[in-house]
């Protein structure tokens, strides 16, 4: 599981732009509108805090984004990247479920939200999530591999690991992965 997280830490991280600069925060923007409800300049001082190494007052400053009115699409990853950061994946998960809700087709952020369920030890709510993404990313060889190791390590189900390695082994035969999951494959037996 220790390979979903680190997939989710690095898919977050390119999908986190850099917004720039701090602002100040006692000015006002050229519209009159104070920085703090500025989701632009939250986003930014979201930013200088991550940059810093202060993920949880990073993790404020995006959610308050989000909360004045930012596009929630675009802050996110910003606001998991953070939460991922500083340890904290409960809530990390509980941000990519609430985005689910109410974006239930974005495949990419159904894995996040399975891969974070999985960390926190959610494991029904894992397998759901897991199971749809790779489904509905069938030609990912990287979520392939993600839930076939999260079914034969999380859960201790080879059987039900087997066809997502197979389709790993597939689409990437000479994968990173490929050696593991060729180890991992079941036999069949005659």
């Amino acid at each position: 599981m220790q390979r979903i997280l680190e997939t989710l830490a690095v898919v977050a991280a390119v999908f986190a732009a850099s917004c720039g600069a701090p602002v100040n925060r006692s000015a006002k923007d050229a519209s009159g509108a104070s920085p703090l409800k500025d989701p632009v300049a939250l986003v930014e001082q979201g930013e200088a805090f991550s940059q810093n190494g202060d993920f949880t007052r990073a993790q404020q400053y995006f959610a308050a984004a989000i909360a004045a009115g930012g596009k929630s699409k675009t802050i996110l990853p910003h606001l998991l990247k953070a939460c991922i950061a500083s340890g904290d994946l409960r809530l990390a998960a509980e941000y990519a479920e609430n985005e689910l809700s109410r974006n239930p087709d974005d495949a990419h952020l159904r894995f996040l939200a399975g891969a974070l369920e999985a960390q926190i030890g959610n494991r029904p709510a894992a397998r759901d999530h897991l199971v749809q993404a790779a489904k509905e990313l069938q030609k990912d060889a990287n979520v392939q591999f993600s839930v076939a190791t999260f079914f034969r390590d999380d859960m201790q189900d080879r059987i039900e690991a087997d066809p997502y390695f197979r389709t790993y082994l597939a689409l990437a035969p000479l994968g990173e992965h490929a050696p593991e999951a060729r180890g991992s494959v079941m036999e069949r037996v005659q």
